[in-house]
């Protein structure tokens, strides 16, 4: 058991206090991401989504400080995410009641992840050997997290002052916002229009699918669509070639009167690319085909057309 000296805790309790003023600046950064969601979505935030979600929320923002392996990032991330994970085996009382939203939801957890800040800042000593291990998940999968409480003084978080700051608190940011959308698109289904269509390569190449696939989510801005290439060949020998073409549309589903599909100003804030690499908007959320094949709390059903 290690014991810290005087200029380990003054470090400590600058760090802590450092990540307290950036929870505090992520929490409204984070009030007008969920409200912006919702709008888009064109959903009501008018029930409280749970306690693992309002965690979710906060640790998958918090986890990506330490997304590229930045040494100071990687500390933060994981002390931060392991005092929030624990709430799922100790429940604080002030998490443990029902809520309102969504947005009260995250005050709630975003308040007490300063509660425990405070605590910590008020007696670093107490915490010195303190363990933190757990997990997060987002959108691209789960996590392991494990710090100790005396890697605080190994590092030196960025003052609001500090321009570092800023650009913990923009990955922070959007971090966030890609969880908030991955919560809230599970409101939504994927519908797969059956039967595909065929395509012969004779007249129709690789290059002339991708350019018609980059016209048509110009206009249809919801939907991804799958070409799959087939070689054949007759008994002639002649190339017999084609492509399969199915049409993939997120929204609330298809019926014989609409498709259902996600509005346009939320699928310009949503997807990054037109079809796929393609980007069309560099500051979206998610690639197109990540959404449409590796979101895998989003219903997926299929409509057949009618003749």
């Amino acid at each position: 058991m290690s014991s810290p000296s005087d200029e380990q805790i003054l470090r400590v309790k600058q760090n802590i206090r450092n990540l307290i003023n950036f929870n505090n600046y992520l929490y409204t950064q984070g009030n007008i991401k969920i409200l912006n969601s919702y709008f888009l979505l064109s959903l009501s935030d008018d029930k409280d989504l749970g306690l693992a979600i309002g965690l979710n929320i906060l640790e998958g923002a918090m986890i990506a400080l330490g997304a590229e392996g930045d040494v100071i990032g990687v500390i933060i991330a994981n002390f931060a995410c392991g005092v929030l994970d624990s709430y799922t085996d100790s429940t604080p009382p002030s998490l443990n009641a029902q809520m309102s939203s969504l947005l009260t939801r995250f005050q709630a957890t975003s308040e007490q992840l300063n509660v425990d800040l405070e605590l910590y800042y008020s007696d670093p000593a107490t915490y010195w050997n303190k363990t933190f291990s757990g997990s997060v998940t987002n959108a691209f999968g789960t996590y392991p997290i494990s710090s100790t409480f005396s890697d605080l003084a190994t590092i030196d978080f960025p003052a609001q002052t500090d321009s570092a700051f800023m650009a913990y608190i923009y990955k922070a940011q959007y971090a966030l916002d890609q969880q908030v959308w991955n919560t809230l698109l599970t409101n939504f289904v994927i519908t797969q229009y059956n039967p595909s269509t065929m395509y012969p390569c004779k007249t129709n190449t690789e290059q002339q699918m991708e350019s018609n696939a980059a016209s048509f989510y110009a206009k249809h801005k919801s939907y991804w669509n799958n070409w799959v290439y087939y070689h054949s060949t007759n008994r002639k020998g002649e190339d017999n070639s084609y492509f399969t073409y199915w049409q993939n549309n997120i929204g609330t589903g298809a019926s014989a009167f609409t498709d259902g599909h996600l509005n346009d100003s939320a699928c310009d804030y949503l997807f990054i690319d037109s079809y796929d690499n393609i980007i069309v908007n560099p500051n979206g959320l998610f690639h197109r085909y990540f959404v449409f094949n590796n979101m895998s709390k989003i219903k997926h059903t299929t409509h057949t057309y009618s003749n």
